[in-house]
């Protein structure tokens, strides 16, 4: 059952969503074992991905001007759903790059942020498509992450 509905499901879509979901499942592979075996900066680099760790605020919520193509809709669709199934993970981290690797012909970011509430710090990373944060989750709470200055 596990791995039959999420195939049927796919079936009864086009051949174009069966060769976006081939290509999603290969991509999420390589984005898990490169964040186990490489720095996200290098790992980012190999996908076409800009990754901004400049310290800069993060663009201010989701605006309803965003444009996007049929064709990046339904590439960013199949790339959820794809995540969505074992043995994925799918994490904000995994589903901002395979986004931004969806997006990357266009002015793009993925961001990491932290925050500190209660003392408990947690991080999150989105991507942000020309200036418009596009996630489903408060962004507003987090501090962007900078790069590390290395002591002179």
């Amino acid at each position: 059952m596990s791995v039959l509905r999420p195939l049927r499901t796919l079936l009864r879509r086009p051949p174009s969503v069966w060769w976006d979901a081939a290509r999603t499942v290969v991509l999420a592979g390589v984005v898990e074992l490169g964040l186990r075996r490489m720095p996200v900066t290098r790992l980012s680099r190999l996908l076409g991905v800009h990754l901004l760790l400049d310290g800069t605020p993060a663009a201010s919520g989701i605006t309803e001007t965003l444009r996007l193509s049929a064709r990046e809709r339904q590439r960013l669709d199949v790339t959820w759903r794809v995540l969505r199934h074992r043995p994925f993970n799918g994490t904000c981290l995994r589903r901002a790059l395979l986004a931004g690797r969806v997006v990357r012909h266009r002015d793009h970011a993925v961001r990491i942020g932290v925050r500190k509430v209660d003392g408990v710090v947690s991080a999150h990373a989105w991507l942000e498509l020309d200036g418009t944060v596009l996630d489903l989750g408060a962004v507003d709470d987090f501090k962007v992450l900078a790069p590390v200055r290395e002591a002179a």
